[in-house]
């Protein structure tokens, strides 16, 4: 059995054009006095940016004095490159897997925070969905997978450590998107597809059953990891502190009130309300600001396993943790008598 590859993100890298859509967020009249730099966030097509978009809509960036202005990308490593050369100054939603490659291949990138946990999709048709159980059931199948993506990942580490080979248990065929991998579930050109949180949406409506999710196979996984870059750190570490004190207000409301997100990514994602619903509050989308620095360092052990990077490098040196810390403090200090945010002071020891 073959597994096919594509080009390495090094090649990718070398790339400097790239489509995007700038979405300008019209500032309040102090700021606009102000004429305070925006901060561009970058963001992939389809995928839910809960936290980001509920943070917008409530106002908590511009009442931390911070402007920020989004920016679409139709995939991942159109995302990064443009990080990489100034056109952006966060990447929101790039996923974990991809900008841990581009960090071991040389590029500056830096982990702040989180964005979404777990949350990505195993999709097949639905009279096969009960064949899908667990890790052992993907043998003797041919299985599709977004080449790079953090499910992609995922998935290959838990195969790995399950004892199944690519190419000799089952058959592995790589995608560069994760609606590729969609469609060849829906056409049979394979019998289960590794999907990604962008493409759940389709996969419900187009009728395909989720059997498995990623957290099924790596518990509380990271994903979308919040990224930047060494430069865009040392001259806007202040803006990128209230970016996350917006953020974590964000995630503070979202518990409070779920309903407040399931209404953003309706006129985010311009969905109903049932799918609204479906991806805003299905368990396996775990939101949480938290840069889990543990689970990044697992993620890495499992991108080395699967030749995916052969840096000798210490992962840890691609994540700053400290500004999290700060933006938390800060909230502390602000808010002493609010116990949600002792439970990610508690949360953050344990996963940093």
């Amino acid at each position: 059995m073959k597994t096919l590859t594509r080009p390495t993100l090094a090649a990718i890298f070398l790339a400097l054009a790239i489509p995007a859509l700038a979405i300008p967020l019209s500032p309040g009249p102090a700021l606009a006095q102000a004429k305070a730099e925006p901060l561009k966030l970058g963001r992939n097509q389809g995928g839910t940016q809960t936290l980001p978009i509920l943070a917008i809509n409530e106002k908590f960036f511009q009442k931390e004095g911070l402007d920020v202005e989004l920016v679409m990308f139709l995939g991942t490593s159109d995302g990064i490159n443009a990080l990489n050369v100034g056109k952006i100054d966060v990447g929101l939603s790039f996923g974990t897997g991809s900008p841990l490659t581009f960090a071991a291949e040389g590029a500056p990138i830096v982990i702040i925070a989180g964005n979404l946990a777990g949350g990505h999709p195993i999709i097949t048709k639905p009279e096969n969905a009960a064949k899908y159980k667990s890790v052992q059931d993907f043998k003797g199948k041919t299985v599709g997978t977004p080449r790079l993506y953090t499910a992609d990942v995922v998935f290959r580490g838990a195969v790995h450590r399950a004892g199944l080979i690519p190419g000799k248990d089952f058959e592995l065929i790589e995608f560069r998107r994760t609606i590729d991998v969609l469609e060849a579930v829906k056409s049979g050109k394979v019998d289960v597809g590794v999907g990604s949180s962008s493409i759940t949406a389709g996969a419900i409506e187009a009728g395909l059953a989720i059997p498995l999710w990623s957290n099924d196979l790596f518990a509380y996984h990271p994903c979308c990891r919040i990224i930047t870059t060494r430069e865009v750190l040392a001259k806007r570490r202040p803006d990128l502190v209230k970016l996350i004190v917006g953020l974590l207000q964000a995630e503070r409301e979202f518990v409070k009130d779920p309903e407040a997100g399931v209404k953003a990514n309706m006129a985010d994602l311009k969905i109903d309300e049932t799918l609204s619903r479906t991806l805003t509050l299905d368990p396996h989308i775990q939101l949480a600001v938290d840069p889990n620095s543990k689970g990044v360092v697992t993620m890495w052990n499992y991108m080395k396993e699967s030749k995916y990077i052969t840096s000798d490098a210490d992962p840890r040196s691609f994540i700053d943790a400290s500004l999290y810390k700060e933006a938390l403090d800060d909230l502390r200090k602000r808010e002493p008598n609010e116990p949600y945010w002792a439970q990610l002071e508690k949360r953050f020891q344990e996963w940093n």
